[in-house]
Parts: C-alpha cells; sequence; structure tokens
C-alpha cells in the first residue's frame, strides 16, 4: 500500500493528499495539540502530587519537632516540680505513706483520739461550773476539783489517782482555752508523727511527771490541767529538731511563736490561781526526754521513683510502752530522795 515517487521517498497513501489539500492537515494538529494539553495536565498533576506530597512530609516532620518539643519541656517541668522544695515534703509524705506508716486510719484515729481529750476537759470543767462548793477551806470552789485536785494530805493517805484526775481540772475560762488551744494546735502533727497510741502516753506521762513533780515542790492545793499540753508542745520540739534537716521550715517559726505564746500565758495565769510553775516546766522537759527516745527520725535516701525514701519512720508501740514504764519508775523513785511537803492544813478538815 505505498506508492513510490520520484526520489524515492516512501509515504503513506493516506498521507500523500495532505500535501495538495491542507484541510486534512488540521485535525492532525488538532490532535497534537490535545496529545500535548493531555501531557502538561498530567505533568502539573504530578507536580502537584509531588509538592502535596513534599508538604506533607514537611508538616509531618513539623509535627514531629513539635511533639519531641513537647515531651521535652514536660519532662524537665516534671523535673523541676520533683525536685523542688514543696514536692520533697510532698514526697516524704506519699512514700510515709506506701509504706503504711501513716495511714488514713492513723491520722483518722488521732483527730478523734485529740477531740475525746478535748471533750473530756470541756465535759470535766462544765462539771466544775455546775457543783459549786460554798465555804472551803481548800479554795477549791466546784466538787470535781475538791475530789480531784492535787491535796498532798490525802495522796500520801492512799489517794494516788488525784496525780492522774487533776490533769483534766482547770481554773477557769482562760486556763481551760489555753490548755485546748494547745492541744488542737500541737496536738495533730504530734499524733501524726508518733502515733495515736504514742501520742496518748505524751499527754499522760506529761501531766503525771507534772503533777508528781507539784506534789513533791509545794504542799498548796493545785489543778494541772494544762501540764499535758506543755508535755506535748515538748514532745514536738524534740521531734522537730532530730528531723530538722528532713522536715520543711516553712511552718516551724509560726509554730514556734506560738509554743512561746503559750507559756507565757501558762506564768501568767500561774499568778491568779492554784497553779504550779514547776508543772509547766517539768511537763515540757518530760516530753522532750519521752520524745528522744521514741521519736521517729526521718532519714532521705534513695528512692525507686522519686528518689525519696523514709528510713526509720515507724514508731514501736512496745518501746513506746517500756519507756513510759521506765519514767514512771524513776518518778516513782524520787519519793525516796524527797519527802512531800504537808504545810499546816489538819487533816481533819479533809476527811
Amino acid at each position: 500500500m505505498y506508492s513510490f515517487q520520484g526520489n524515492m521517498t516512501v509515504a503513506p497513501i493516506c498521507f500523500k493528499t495532505c500535501y495538495k489539500d491542507q484541510t486534512l492537515v488540521r485535525p492532525y494538529r488538532s490532535m497534537l495539540k490535545c496529545a500535548n494539553l493531555l501531557r502538561s495536565i498530567s505533568v502539573s498533576s504530578s507536580e502537584k502530587d509531588n509538592k502535596s506530597s513534599k508538604f506533607a512530609l514537611k508538616s509531618s516532620s513539623r509535627d514531629k519537632h513539635l511533639q519531641s518539643l513537647d515531651s521535652y519541656f514536660g519532662k524537665f517541668k516534671e523535673n523541676t516540680d520533683r525536685y523542688s522544695p514543696n514536692s520533697l515534703n510532698k514526697n516524704i509524705v506519699s512514700s510515709a505513706t506506701k509504706g503504711g506508716v501513716k495511714s488514713d486510719y492513723d491520722e483518722t484515729c488521732g483527730l478523734y483520739l485529740i477531740g475525746r481529750i478535748a471533750s473530756l476537759n470541756i465535759a470535766v470543767y462544765l462539771f466544775e461550773i455546775a457543783s459549786p462548793v460554798k465555804n472551803s477551806d481548800l479554795d477549791l470552789f466546784s466538787l470535781p476539783a475538791l475530789y480531784g485536785a492535787k491535796i498532798n494530805h490525802l495522796i500520801v493517805y492512799g489517794e494516788w489517782w488525784r496525780l492522774l484526775t487533776l490533769m483534766f481540772l482547770h481554773t477557769g475560762m482562760l486556763h481551760i482555752g489555753l490548755g485546748c488551744w494547745i492541744l488542737l494546735t500541737f496536738g495533730p502533727q504530734v499524733c501524726r508523727a508518733y502515733g495515736p497510741f504514742t501520742f496518748f502516753l505524751i499527754y499522760v506521762l506529761g501531766g503525771l511527771s507534772g503533777n508528781f513533780t507539784s506534789f513533791l515542790h509545794t504542799p498548796y492545793p493545785t489543778v494541772g490541767g494544762s501540764g499535758p499540753a506543755f508535755g506535748i508542745i515538748g514532745a514536738w520540739l524534740i521531734y522537730h529538731y532530730q528531723n530538722k534537716d528532713a522536715i520543711n521550715k516553712d511552718g516551724f517559726v509560726s509554730m514556734y511563736q506560738k509554743a512561746v505564746v503559750a507559756t507565757g500565758l501558762g506564768f501568767v495565769l500561774s499568778a491568779f490561781g492554784p497553779i504550779d510553775d514547776w508543772t509547766h516546766f517539768v511537763s515540757v522537759f518530760t516530753g522532750i526526754a519521752y520524745g528522744f527516745f521514741t521519736c521517729p527520725t526521718l532519714q532521705l535516701g534513695s528512692g525507686e521513683e522519686n528518689g525519696m525514701t523514709l528510713i526509720g519512720r515507724n514508731v514501736d508501740p512496745c518501746k513506746s510502752v517500756v519507756f513510759f514504764s521506765i519514767f514512771v519508775v524513776v518518778l516513782s523513785s524520787l519519793l525516796l530522795v524527797f519527802e512531800p511537803p504537808m504545810g499546816s492544813l489538819a487533816v481533819d478538815t479533809l476527811v
């Protein structure tokens, strides 16, 4: 189907007439234009796809960088918060809680015990107000004070329980207000540190030692409702002294100022009622001495998570009972050295 002309040029027959009639060339050119247009469209679309893929890659890389920066600053903030002074104390408390030392049950029992002691003091004081005694030769103007205050003659004749009962007696509103204020201010901290059982022993021993000292010091009848409160102050002081490196010092100054104010008020009240100053002194000293032997020592060590652990936080109840018994024996042995003064009060007036 090919024809040969002139110089033997080979051309298809279908295109032979194209050289003679130009109308047949136009469709061919339009087809070429369409092909070029389709090619350009495909190229532009491919370029757009490449650009979009590059943009997607760039956006994904930017997201990765942002995520890495967020994680870095988040870890940095956690580290700064972890080793701040406030967080160290929180870690101490949390590690103690994990170790089972300071549980919610113990703290609840401690607050319940403090509330019971304060309620008992208030109830006894209300009973004192409701049962006045007239024409008393002992300057004790209430029935509970008459049968529970420190009267040396009656204690020598066998009423030894007066050394315990007088720790719940007060001379007036200011006296009981001072005792309850000290109890509610220092009591929760001491109870949280030593535990409810040891806290109760501190309270009883502080009152007993102060009352026993007053029994050996003065022949006059006295009441000692504030003695146990000052014993709690002594236990608080020795606890903070022995753990001064592991305890936050922010609240120590204010609490110490409150202890000084309580001591000053105790001096003032002793000048207006049957209160012995030696009761407060010995109660504070007893709280310090007893707390020295039973005080839980806090030490900072290496931990698994926070880098902070507590060592020696537990208080052994048996140890507390043993030292309580030792202190009672030492107080009782003072009777072998000192004789309690009797004064000029006749025994017949007390019977």
